[in-house]
């Protein structure tokens, strides 16, 4: 009996319209995070609750943030440096910084076209945390694309459970990726 492996696809360049698709999902991430985020109290927004997570809610918003923030300025550079990120800012203690920076960058992504897409960036690793070098790697702006979103999806997750661990409901899918079942088709 012949075995039915799956085989993955072939990598195909994205057609007309996907960038843009890419771009919108980070889009509509960074509205649920600024609706989510300005339904909550300053207290809550600050808060180090669960003792299994590191951080609070706004910890992991200006994580998040920076990530968007570095990708975006990084397009225009032509170098994105993921971990070149400060601590303690406003995004991170401030509900209304998180939300008014959330929508600068949704309106900056908005901006990025099907030509950007498949342009040559630079990533810069640090791959020591003892050490100051960095590693560079090339990339494409559509694929940083579609690791920011992702980064996003696996921080919204780990918010969604300290929302949870204060009593706080979470929207439907927030922190769920797109190729995860809803839990209703899981059971």
């Amino acid at each position: 009996m012949a075995s039915h492996s799956p085989v993955a696809a072939p990598a195909r360049r994205l057609r007309p319209g996907q960038a843009a698709q890419i771009a919108h999902l980070l889009v509509h991430q960074l509205g649920q995070l600024a609706a989510v985020v300005d339904g909550l109290s300053d207290c809550d927004y600050r808060a180090e609750r669960a003792r299994e997570v590191s951080g609070s809610i706004g910890g992991h918003v200006r994580h998040c943030l920076d990530h968007v923030r570095a990708l975006v300025s990084g397009i225009e550079a032509g170098r994105i440096a993921y971990d070149a990120r400060v601590r303690g800012t406003a995004v991170e203690s401030r509900r209304d910084a998180a939300v008014a920076e959330a929508r600068r960058l949704a309106d900056a992504l908005a901006a990025i076209g099907e030509d950007d897409v498949d342009r040559t960036v630079t990533v810069e690793i640090r791959v020591d945390p003892q050490l100051e070098a960095h590693v560079l790697v090339r990339s494409t702006v559509g694929r940083e694309l579609a690791f920011v979103a992702s980064h996003t999806i696996h921080h919204f997750a780990i918010v969604a459970l300290l929302l949870r661990d204060m009593g706080i409901g979470v929207p439907p899918r927030f922190g769920y990726a797109p190729s995860t079942p809803s839990p209703e088709l899981a059971a």
